[in-house]
């Protein structure tokens, strides 16, 4: 007889998972050459997108700015600029020919980054000015950016993080005090199997491609793919990815589930994977398609990343994690304009730990 810790382990799980809501991604609107949304958490963002003018274009585009507001009473508040820094070791950023802001260049994903006051103080002329220059030491150009459309964005993150007509708003002031909405992000719990390395066979992927809706699709680069999800019992699963066509930046790939019971005549089994929401590419109410698929073995992990054209400034990623019976989204980034923004903005984020396995019974 099972311990009683792990029946009461598996009632939590099915507990759980009956509770999780389906994730409802984030709305992302444009305004003029801005865009902003807000992720399940309350959590906000607004980028600037390359100006859609006629002379507009990336001569003189080197990156996307983006403003980060936390909806939180931490209030985390962040001016980042994505560019290839190379050699450059201070900017100066310039709007309507003033000098609002200077400061070191580093090395990472956000060369620049601006804080706290010296943020609020860079997004008050954000709102009231209509071009951003960033310049580098011997003031060559690192990014122009057309402000149309910032301060209608930022009021926009006002409206979703309550805070119009309140001292902290950055558009929509008022004199209320500002009270965070209690916004509480899911928590999935995993279930992991007992670790094993045992997956289907090349035939198997074979015949299971053959049966698949994919076999129209399969021109291009085809690699299908197996990997183990463990064991309980004699019971084996590994996770499936056939090859579903591809193009020229984007390959596209079709998940199975796969059981195989030890001794059994039947030999591996499959199904359609399982997600508490499907890839955005696939759409709900059809068998799940995953973009440019990846997956980590150590956090059993799963991420798929569509690009809407080859240079990646738009599209939609989803990340999820096996919990034992589906895959649940853990967070999901997109955007929708195809104009020089590569700062994706994030629409969905959750938890996830691991359940603590059942300890042997004591006598």
């Amino acid at each position: 007889m099972p311990p009683i810790s792990f029946i009461a382990g598996i009632f939590a799980i099915i507990a759980t998972t009956a509770t999780l809501p389906t994730p409802q991604l984030g709305e992302i609107r444009t305004f003029k050459d801005w865009a902003a949304g807000c992720d399940n958490g309350g959590n906000c963002e607004a980028v600037s997108l390359m100006s859609d003018g006629p002379e507009a274009g990336f001569d003189d585009w080197g990156g996307p700015i983006s403003i980060v507001r936390t909806a939180d009473n931490d209030d985390i508040f962040k001016i980042r600029v994505l560019f290839e820094a190379r050699e450059m070791d201070r900017y100066k950023m310039i709007i309507d020919g003033q000098l609002v802001d200077t400061g070191p260049i580093v090395q990472g994903d956000y060369p620049i980054e601006i804080v706290g006051e010296d943020a609020r103080k860079v997004a008050q002329a954000i709102i009231k000015g209509k071009l951003l220059v960033l310049q580098g030491p011997a003031d060559e150009n690192i990014t122009r950016t057309s402000l149309a459309g910032s301060s209608a964005a930022l009021r926009y993150i006002d409206q979703k993080q309550n805070r119009v007509g309140t001292r902290s708003a950055l558009v929509a002031k008022g004199s209320r005090a500002f009270e965070p909405a209690s916004t509480g992000i899911p928590v999935i719990l995993v279930d992991r199997w007992e670790p094993a390395k045992l997956v289907p066979e090349a035939s198997a992927l074979v015949a299971l491609a053959e049966d698949s809706k994919c076999k129209q699709e399969r021109y291009g680069l085809i690699e299908d793919q197996a990997y183990p999800l463990g064991k309980r019992g004699d019971l084996y699963r590994a996770l499936v990815l056939i090859s579903c066509g591809s193009g020229a930046y984007n390959f596209s790939s079709a998940p199975f589930i796969g059981e195989y019971r030890k001794d059994s005549a039947e030999g591996w089994t499959f199904t359609p994977a399982k997600f508490d929401r499907q890839p955005s590419w696939g759409g709900e109410g059809t068998d799940p398609v995953l973009i440019n698929a990846s997956w980590d073995e150590k956090d059993q992990t799963l991420s798929s990343y569509g690009k809407g054209r080859g240079l990646g400034d738009c599209g939609s990623a989803e990340n999820y994690v096996w919990d034992g019976e589906r895959f649940r989204m853990t967070d999901a980034t997109a955007m929708p304009e195809c104009r020089g923004a590569y700062d994706w903005i994030t629409i969905w984020r959750a938890k996830y730990q691991k359940l603590e396995p059942a300890k042997p019974a004591t006598k």
